[in-house]
Formats: structure tokens, C-alpha cells, sequence
């Protein structure tokens, strides 16, 4: 197979820098939005198990169905959401790499048939149970599970990126990287957005003047820093509400927020519906 130059390139680049792997996961979603409009920090690859998906990047759209694996680049501006009336089940992986590599605006997609979607099933099993067993462990700091985990997700994405079926016809050149600084914001608030007074400490780790901070935050990710916090806990609220039986009192405390009664209203802003409705 005879790859267009640009992704020949990508993928001798993939292959050859490092790679960290940052979360492995399996969910099954209702119908509605998944992610509402929000800039995706982290390259992942999405293999569609069951369902439909309508995906939105940099206001390109995309109806993917199931059997379909697709690749979402680091720094796009993206929102999803599961067709109504269906329901729609996901694997995915998400690491880093350069931001520069996959042209902002890109989604890279492949139909698989009967024999490739089984392989690439057992391939994500595989990733999800090594990712399960040594995460928040020791283990997980391990120089071996780090590569391991690596060279998982670099066959996936050599297999991904030389199928002849490779739909290329979405593929944009423009590339974005955003500053230094920016990245580590991100890294920071997504460890600590659960606590308070964040913005704050935020400015004092990042070195740099809270004005700069902001501008560089807002052209990178088209919101400001308390947006972005908020659209983080209310994500996380979202997963709680799902994979636990908590009262709506402790989620909101869980997430950050002292007062049940504005988290709700926060949530539904962001969501559309009350907490209570997402259960229902």
C-alpha cells in the first residue's frame, strides 16, 4: 500500500517519538450529548463496539457507526453526542505526542471487518485490563508498564494509519501548538479541580502574570481557566452520577462543590437537564 506522504510521515514520527498513555477505558452511553463544545487535550483512538456516534470536530461533522475506529488528534475543539432513541459503546485510549504532528482539524476513521474488529477488540481488552490492574499502583510507575503500554497503542496506530481503507478525505495540514505553558496548566488543574482556590495557586505555579495566563488559556482552549475547571467537574459529576448510587450531595462535594443546590443549577446549564434527570 502506497500511504499519502503526510501520513507516512505521521506515522514514522508516531512510531519513533515517545508516547505517554494517559487513560484506557470502555463505556457504554445513552442517548444525548456526551461531551458538550470543549478543546480535547490528549490524541485518542475510539473503536465503536455497538451503536452510533455523531462526532463534531472544528465544526467538521461525523456519523460513525459501529465497527468504525477513528483516530481525534490533541488540540481540536470537539463535542459528541448518541443519536436519540440508541445507545452507543466505546473503547478508547488516550495519550500524548506532539501537538504539532496531526493538523488541527483532523478525524482519521477506518471501517473494520469481522476479523479486523475482533483484533482490534482483544487489543483494547488487552490494554484495559493491563491499564486496570496497575493503575494507582506502584507498578504503574514502572518504566516497564509505561513502555508496554506504549508499544500497545504504537501497533494499534501503525495497523490504524496503513488499512487501505483509511478515510483521508477529512485530513487537514493547518497545524496548532499551543504554549508550553498552557500544557501544564492543563496537566495541573486536572489533577487538583476538585479543591478550592485554584485559580490562584494555578498563577503561582505557572510563574507567569495572571493577565498573560488567561490570554495564553483562552486562545488555546477557547474558554478561560474557571470555564475550563467547571467543564471538568461537571464531566466528572456526570460519570458519578452514572457509575454511582451517591446522593446528589456528595457528588457535588466530590467535584467541588460545597452547595448541592448551585451545583445543580451549574449542571444543568451545562447539560441541559438536572442531575436527577441523568439518572432517570
Amino acid at each position: 500500500m502506497l500511504l499519502p506522504p503526510m501520513i507516512e510521515g505521521m506515522l514514522t514520527r508516531l512510531i519513533r517519538v515517545p508516547m505517554t498513555v494517559s487513560n484506557v477505558d470502555r463505556q457504554m452511553f445513552g442517548p444525548g450529548p456526551g461531551v458538550s463544545d470543549a478543546v480535547v487535550t490528549t490524541s485518542r483512538c475510539i473503536l465503536i463496539l455497538a451503536g452510533s456516534l455523531h462526532y463534531r470536530i472544528e465544526g467538521n461533522d461525523f456519523l460513525l457507526a459501529a465497527g468504525t475506529q477513528f483516530l481525534v488528534p490533541a488540540w481540536v475543539r470537539r463535542s459528541w453526542s448518541v443519536p436519540a432513541g440508541g445507545s452507543c459503546e466505546l473503547f478508547w485510549c488516550e495519550f500524548d505526542d506532539d501537538p504539532r504532528e496531526i493538523g488541527r482539524g483532523s478525524c482519521l476513521s477506518r471501517p473494520l471487518n469481522v476479523a479486523a474488529l475482533r483484533y482490534e477488540r482483544n487489543a483494547y481488552r488487552e490494554m484495559f485490563a493491563r491499564w486496570n490492574s496497575q493503575e494507582n499502583s506502584s507498578a504503574a510507575m514502572k518504566p516497564v508498564f509505561r513502555l508496554n503500554l506504549e508499544a500497545e497503542v504504537k501497533a494499534m496506530l501503525a495497523r490504524f494509519l496503513s488499512d487501505p481503507l483509511l478515510d483521508t478525505t477529512s485530513f487537514l495540514t493547518s497545524s496548532h501548538a499551543p504554549h508550553p505553558e498552557v500544557k501544564n496548566a492543563l496537566r495541573w488543574l486536572e489533577a487538583h479541580y476538585t479543591e478550592s482556590e485554584l485559580i490562584a495557586r494555578l498563577e503561582a505555579e505557572s510563574g507567569l502574570s495572571p493577565n498573560y495566563l488567561r490570554q495564553l488559556f483562552q486562545l488555546a482552549m477557547g474558554c478561560s481557566p474557571n470555564e475550563y475547571v467547571k467543564h471538568l467537574r461537571l464531566r466528572q459529576a456526570r460519570y458519578l452520577l452514572h457509575a454511582t448510587d451517591w446522593q446528589l450531595k456528595r457528588i457535588a462535594l466530590e467535584v467541588g462543590y460545597a452547595d448541592p443546590l448551585y451545583f445543580s443549577k451549574l449542571y444543568r446549564s451545562f447539560w441541559g437537564h438536572a442531575p436527577s434527570e441523568e439518572r432517570a
